[in-house]
């Protein structure tokens, strides 16, 4: 069974043209003037993106039940893919019915218990400090924008005034371990990157640091609009963690790492998201630091099953060939003594008709 589905490479990119042109550009056009030429490019635009936010969600669906029908094929597993089976349930549920109470409640405390059981299974099978240094950062930065949009939820469920400080505490929280996992992953993942690569991921850094000095403001309204962040640490940690993400995307993608594939889908997802298609891709993006390792284990428990299935259907009709054998020898005596008795009765009185003088003699008929 091949360990990613085949449309992964379409996932990716229709997230990042939903990010990029959605999110990013058709907004940023917001503050130029629309000549008619412009106005219709940017319906253009508009209609690409909505195109491209339609294909993401199908695709991010469609690979939480592959993940749910690969954990219960190759496995045996139950807890993990019923709660991603109940992600992609409620979310289509929310189609028709928006979350509110208890319900938006009992769908952030699955997606918390998901992102806690991929990303333990993706530290334990990492191979190095580092890899799990970055799968942690990573795991806990996720937890803690999720935490975010839980607490929303709470006070509603339960009818409380505003939520605390304590949001915006964890927001902060989260957008700095973000920077974190940027630098932990270049050191797992991206070191090795040759001289060309730096200098091509330079361009985008430079590109952000440009548009701050300029324009402060509208850097950080567009910040909001496109990743979530609101750029309220010092501007360099920014620009340092886009230019070290996107040395890790190119490193990875060249040595066929599906670690360059995770960033761009966490990219693509944003900081605190509030639609599901965007909190599915981190998902996905935290099932794709699974290690190989983890492939050849879900293949060795299916085969330990399957062999173990086997020889349970063998054993069973060993013991019923072996009951039909026992039945037999129950019989045989029966069969035999019967036998022996009726036989030797015969032979008895055949014995004691000849052995009478009379009928050797023929006097008696």
């Amino acid at each position: 069974m091949k360990r990613y589905p085949v449309f992964l490479s379409w996932l990716v990119v229709a997230a990042l043209v939903d990010w990029l042109i959605t999110r990013t550009l058709a907004r940023s056009a917001i503050f130029m003037p629309k000549s008619p030429p412009v106005i219709l490019i940017y319906q253009g635009f508009g209609l690409l993106g909505q195109l491209a936010a339609t294909v993401t969600g199908l695709l991010v669906l469609a690979f939480l039940v592959w993940i749910t029908w690969r954990g219960l094929r190759m496995g045996g597993e139950v807890v993990l893919p019923l709660a991603v089976a109940s992600l992609v349930a409620l979310s289509l549920v929310f189609l028709v019915f928006p979350p509110s109470g208890w319900m938006a409640i009992g769908y952030h405390l699955i997606l918390i218990a998901v992102i806690v059981m991929i990303g333990w299974r993706a530290f334990s099978q990492a191979d190095s400090i580092s890899k799990k240094t970055a799968i942690f950062l990573v795991t806990l930065t996720l937890l803690v924008s999720e935490l975010y949009q839980t607490i929303p939820s709470l006070y509603q469920a339960w009818q409380l005034p505003d939520p605390p400080f304590v949001s915006l505490i964890l927001f902060n929280t989260g957008e700095g371990l973000l920077l974190l996992s940027s630098i932990a992953l270049w050191w797992a993942h991206g070191r090795p990157a040759a001289w060309r690569v730096w200098l091509a991921t330079s361009l985008p850094a430079l590109a952000f640091i440009a548009m701050r000095l300029a324009n402060p403001a509208m850097t950080g309204i567009i910040a909001i609009w496109s990743t979530g962040l609101t750029l309220y640490l010092p501007w360099p940690a920014y620009a340092l963690s886009l230019w070290l993400a996107g040395v890790t995307v190119l490193a990875s993608l060249k040595r066929g790492d599906p670690a360059g594939w995770a960033i761009l889908l966490l990219a693509a997802g944003g900081y605190a998201p509030q639609l599901s298609t965007h909190a599915f891709l981190g998902i996905v993006a935290l099932w794709l630091f699974l290690p190989i390792e983890e492939e050849a284990t879900l293949v060795h428990k299916s085969q330990v099953y399957q062999v173990s299935e086997l020889e349970g259907q063998a054993t069973a009709k060993a013991k019923d060939t072996s009951g039909e054998t026992s039945r037999w020898k129950r019989y045989i005596p029966d069969v035999a003594i019967y036998f022996m008795l009726n036989f030797g009765h015969k032979m008895g009185n055949s014995a004691s008709w000849s052995a009478h003088p009379a009928r050797r003699r023929g006097r008696i008929a």
